[in-house]
């Protein structure tokens, strides 16, 4: 056998030494190892630079925009542990070669791997790449179409609305679907994927079955909760901002979404409320708001003046510098309303901004109040008559008030028992006597309820100095008894 380069290079070293396995093809095997890392650095640094080109230009498209991000993210782990693995692979079964092992078993079965693996690629795999592609297309689809078919469906139906509040329910809106078209074809492409695997889908479609006959009895009233409020969203029935009342709570929505709405009341208090719940939603703030008063006059009053002094009021707040602004229409009587018990009652409307409705009520009670005193117009409230009887004899103000004044002139102390044994003059007040009539005095309700007032203070003065007077006598005799 001829001595080979390495063995005359190194000098014929001893079979066993350490120069001698090196001369065995020890040093190929360094060489093969230490060129297999070199080149995969150079592959690695060709291909991490090839890949960032194409996220570059990935990236400078909207519809790849997620396809360039998913390279990025991968691209450590393509051109350092991919790339090292194939390399690693095939220095190996060099080094093992050169160094007299027996590789043909290993690219045996490489080769028969690599047929099959060949035929698989260009059947199976072929088809189950063609799915996955068809899926991504129709997921891009549905992310850009169903935002704009949800903007211009919304835009088209409402036309007074805030263009930025409409972009934010279509978005909620389109973020629903897209979800649910996604997840739909995502679902569909696995199923199809493990067919191609030849895996039999049968029992996983019996396993999701079962399991979604039991998620729908524990979350039917959350799936009830989740379609209300997209058909709240859809139609805007409320939004944030509004004033609404919603299953018998009212107050101002601070947050809305697919399960819930949040409203705070005037009283501070938070209403968390599922959707599900709402049957009927009033919105007392939507696009505008309306001024709706109600006005009680007495019947004695000019109907025709009456409805002059409260449209001149309405005017008056709708030439005002502040409250002018809120309102769309000035607030007028609109009709005679009802003639109640005690009340002739005007109904006044005006249009104005949402959530002004009350500030401006507010205000334009004062003024109306203001006004009505200021011309002489009785505003009614509850009043109540003494019945005497038939029997009695007519009420004379005049005479109840003398009695009054005669209670305060004759009210004295009660005499002494030592005052009793001598003789005094006692002098009894006699009742002025008046020239005056007062038959003339008109009784108007003020008087009527002052004469009131009058005899019920003289009733428990008369009642007071007789309960003194049954006090003094029990305590005379009393005195006397113990003497």
């Amino acid at each position: 056998m001829e001595d080979s380069f390495l063995d005359t290079f190194l000098g014929h070293p001893a079979e066993g030494s350490f120069m001698g396995w090196l001369a065995e093809g020890g040093l190929w095997a360094f060489l093969i190892a230490g060129g297999a890392v070199f080149a995969w650095w150079i592959v690695r640094i060709m291909l991490r630079r090839g890949l960032r080109q194409a996220v570059r230009g990935l990236d400078q498209h909207e519809a790849t925009a997620d396809v360039g991000m998913a390279v990025q993210a991968a691209d450590s782990w393509i051109s350092n542990f991919l790339v090292g693995a194939v390399f690693a692979g095939a220095a190996i079964l060099g080094i093992l070669s050169v160094l007299g092992n027996n590789i043909d078993p290993a690219l045996a079965y490489l080769k028969d791997a690599g047929s099959a693996t060949a035929n698989w690629i260009a059947t199976d795999a072929l088809r189950i790449v063609l799915i996955l592609f068809m899926s991504w297309v129709v997921t891009r689809i549905a992310r850009r179409v169903i935002p704009r078919v949800m903007s211009s469906i919304m835009l088209g139906q409402a036309s007074t609305v805030d263009h930025d509040e409409v972009l934010k329910r279509s978005e909620t809106l389109s973020s629903v679907f897209v979800g649910a078209a996604v997840a739909l074809i995502y679902v569909s492409a696995l199923f199809m994927v493990l067919t191609e695997l030849s895996i039999p889908i049968g029992p996983i479609l019996g396993g999701f079955g079962i399991a979604g006959i039991a998620v729908g009895f524990g979350a039917q009233y959350l799936v009830r909760d989740l379609i209300a409020g997209i058909f709240i969203l859809a139609e805007n029935q409320y939004r944030t901002g509004d004033v609404v009342t919603i299953a018998g709570k009212s107050g101002l929505v601070e947050s809305i979404n697919l399960r819930r709405t949040v409203l705070r009341d005037l009283d501070g208090q938070v209403h968390v409320i599922p959707n599900g719940e709402i049957t009927v939603a009033s919105n007392k703030t939507k696009y505008w708001s309306r001024v709706n008063l109600d006005i009680g006059v007495a019947y004695k009053e000019d109907i025709d003046r009456v409805i002059m002094v409260l449209n001149d009021v309405g005017e008056e707040i709708a030439a005002d510098p502040y409250y002018g602004l809120m309102l769309i229409t000035p607030p007028q009587v609109l009709r005679l309303n009802s003639l109640d018990d005690s009340a002739v009652t005007f109904k006044m409307l005006g249009d104005c901004k949402p959530m002004k409705q009350w500030e401006i009520m507010g205000e334009m009670r004062k003024r109306i109040k203001i006004r009505l005193d200021a011309e002489g117009i009785e505003i009614p409230f509850p009043h109540q008559t003494v019945y005497w009887g038939d029997a009695q004899p007519p009420f004379r103000p005049e005479v109840v008030a003398d009695d009054v004044r005669d209670i305060g002139t004759t009210t004295q102390p009660q005499p002494t028992p030592a005052e009793t044994s001598r003789p005094s003059t006692v002098t009894t007040p006699q009742r002025p006597t008046s020239t005056e009539s007062r038959d003339d005095e008109m009784m108007t309700p003020e008087r009527r309820e002052e004469l009131l007032a009058v005899i019920a203070i003289a009733t428990a003065s008369r009642l007071a100095d007789a309960t003194i007077d049954i006090q003094a006598r029990s305590l005379l005799v009393d005195t006397f008894d113990g003497e």
